[in-house]
């Protein structure tokens, strides 16, 4: 069986505008940086979870298994509770619209655009798709 998500790579026009987003504004550490003839950027999700970000040239014929770029709805990124009010208030202060939802039962999200218009969400959970309790576990 699967037992949880190791990477997913975004696309991005502009590698270091990327990285500001998710390192500096985001807040994501750097876990590794390639660079010579394919340049990206992995952040870790956690402990055990990582976001890559890599140009198109890094992709396709020079990627495993012809890794390309497409497009997605968004993807959810989990914060610790109690903290998603300062983390909209913080990118607020910074220019990035926000739209926030309440899911009810303490699940709440805070939605924006990164430099690429990939939809981030950035969510506070209580409780799990199936209604059990969520908890603050390292992926």
């Amino acid at each position: 069986p699967v037992i949880g998500l190791f990477e997913m790579v975004l696309e991005v026009a502009d590698l270091a505008a990327a990285e500001r987003f998710y390192h500096d504004m985001i807040g994501l550490p750097i876990a590794e940086r390639w660079s010579d003839e394919r340049p990206a950027v992995w952040l870790a999700l956690g402990r055990e979870d990582f976001l890559g970000l890599w140009p198109p040239e890094t992709g396709g014929a020079a990627a495993i298994h012809d890794g390309r770029g497409g497009r997605h709805v968004h993807f959810a990124l989990r914060v610790p509770m109690g903290t998603l009010d300062a983390v909209r208030e913080r990118l607020e202060s910074l220019g990035y619209p926000i739209e926030s939802w309440d899911f009810g039962a303490g699940n709440r999200a805070i939605y924006l655009d990164d430099p690429d218009g990939n939809v981030i969400e950035l969510t506070e959970r209580t409780t799990l798709w199936d209604g059990s309790p969520a908890t603050e576990g390292i992926g």
